[in-house]
């Protein structure tokens, strides 16, 4: 077995699901539909896997099971913005396989049964609070907002905090207006469902912060 690379990283988040507002999956409940469909994306504001740094890195995951995630069955997809190294994108390549330990990045590869080549492609992400969006091009776009209460039409405003959570500790919780994803085994389209924008850190260890 190779031996594992230490790495960490902060970043900006953006998360899309199939789920309703705030999605049930964080309290240990199963999927609001039945199956789990994401895409999310990260902007790493500093980072380093092995000698390699990954400040400025951008990429995205497509995420897709048929029922709940830890039932398995999944296929993840890993997309890496046109604008960076081969070394950056062999290192992120490597956290996406889940070898090298960190949380959501070593537990979701084993429920995955199929993991797509990864594709180089543009990603513009825009990182803005709750008006936060990024798009994959020719492949995916995830819009977020506030929620809006549906009496007042009031943006609101809360935070969710999971002090054990495996891929974030504390996130602001958004409407996703938008998001679709199309490419090869992954296909999805919703409106108005929930969303995450936050700072993540991450080492080899996991999710700490």
């Amino acid at each position: 077995m190779a031996a594992k690379t230490k790495w960490n990283m902060e970043a900006e988040y953006i998360q899309s699901c199939n789920c309703d507002w705030g999605c049930p999956c964080n309290f240990d409940a199963l999927p609001t539909h039945g199956s789990c469909e994401a895409l999310v994306a990260y902007r790493v504001k500093r980072g380093k896997f092995g000698d390699t740094k990954l400040d400025g890195v951008v990429f995205a995951e497509g995420l897709w099971w048929p029922k709940a995630i830890h039932e398995g069955n999944g296929i993840g997809a890993l997309y890496v913005d046109e604008n960076t190294t081969a070394e950056q994108r062999k290192a992120v390549e490597e956290i996406f396989s889940g070898k090298h330990g960190g949380g959501v990045f070593e537990i979701f590869p084993k429920t995955w049964t199929k993991k797509l080549p990864t594709k180089i492609v543009k990603v513009d992400f825009h990182y803005n609070g709750y008006n936060s969006w990024f798009k994959v091009d020719g492949i995916g776009e995830v819009r977020s907002a506030y929620i809006s209460n549906p009496v007042t039409g009031e943006r609101f405003k809360g935070t969710i905090v999971l002090p054990d959570g495996i891929n974030w500790k504390r996130a602001m919780v958004t409407n996703i207006k938008k998001w679709w994803i199309g490419d090869r085994d992954i296909h999805a389209k919703h409106d108005n469902r929930a969303g995450f924008v936050t700072t993540v850190k991450f080492t080899d260890k996991g999710c700490i912060g």
